[in-house]
Formats: structure tokens, sequence, C-alpha cells
């Protein structure tokens, strides 16, 4: 299979607004859930689309769940980005914005959906130094902080 990857915004394509929520999931030592995608080998956060009728944290728990298997209890909103990527398939762009939350895992075991190929937990300072995007990188700082967690942590 062909592997599609997003892109840049293109000129002269729609744009479409998109609304996804997830979380910035903490174990019971501090240490931070990351998964890596298949397609591009990137570490990130669970996040997804919100789905008509749920709430954010609705969405940020259920798309936790589906993608790595986690029950989590959801917590105070900690982060906002706002990105536009262009999704070959589609033929557009896309304006998303993520709220992210922090979670903690009340239940579930670790079960990775087909797009991720690994995970690990991982303390704030090594997250900080593996993220790929710095959007990802500012929800790390804004979860210390609601955290009160050091940089050294």
């Amino acid at each position: 299979m062909p592997r599609i990857a997003s892109g840049g915004k293109r000129r002269g394509k729609e744009t479409r607004p998109v609304l996804s929520a997830g979380g910035v999931v903490f174990d019971d030592r501090g240490r931070i859930l990351l998964l890596q995608k298949s397609d591009e080998g990137i570490w990130c956060f669970p996040k997804g689309h919100v789905e008509p009728g749920e709430t954010l944290e609705q969405a940020a728990a259920r798309e936790i769940l589906e993608e790595c298997g986690l029950v989590c209890a959801i917590g105070p909103r900690i982060a906002e980005v706002q990105y536009t990527y262009y999704w070959p398939l589609d033929d557009v762009n896309y304006d998303k914005r993520v709220v992210y939350f922090l979670a903690e895992p009340v239940g579930g075991t670790i079960r990775l959906e087909d797009r991720f190929r690994d995970h690990q937990w991982v303390t704030p300072a090594r997250a900080l130094r593996i993220l790929f995007h710095a959007s990802d990188r500012s929800v790390v700082r804004g979860a210390m902080k609601a955290k009160r967690l050091t940089g050294r942590t």
C-alpha cells in the first residue's frame, strides 16, 4: 500500500474546519503516553474528531480508548492548537483545531489501533525532546504547568 501523507496548505483548494479533542495521558509515575504513527513515524498524543452531539471531554475519552485501549478520567483543559494541512485523498485543506485535556488511566490495557506502530511512557522532559511538532511540545508544557511539574521530571 502506498504511503499517503498530509502536506502544507494548497492554494486554490477548498478549506474545511475540523474540531478534534485529545488527551495528555499521565500514569501514576508522572510519565506521558506517546503513540508513534505508522505512516510518518512521528510521536503524538491520542486525539481525534469530535462526533456530533459529543462534548470535547467525551470525544477525548472516546479517542483515547479507540486509539490505545485505555479508559481515562478526563481532567482540565490544558491547551488548544490550530493548524491547516492538505489531505490528498479528499483533495482539500483542513483547518484543524485540537483541544487537549489532562487524562489519567482508570482502566483498560494498551491496545493500539492499526495506524500506530508503537507506544511509550516517557518523562515530560523526554517528550519535549522527541515530539516532532512545536505545537505538541507546547501542549506538554501546558500539561506540566497544569500538573505543577518542573522540566526535570
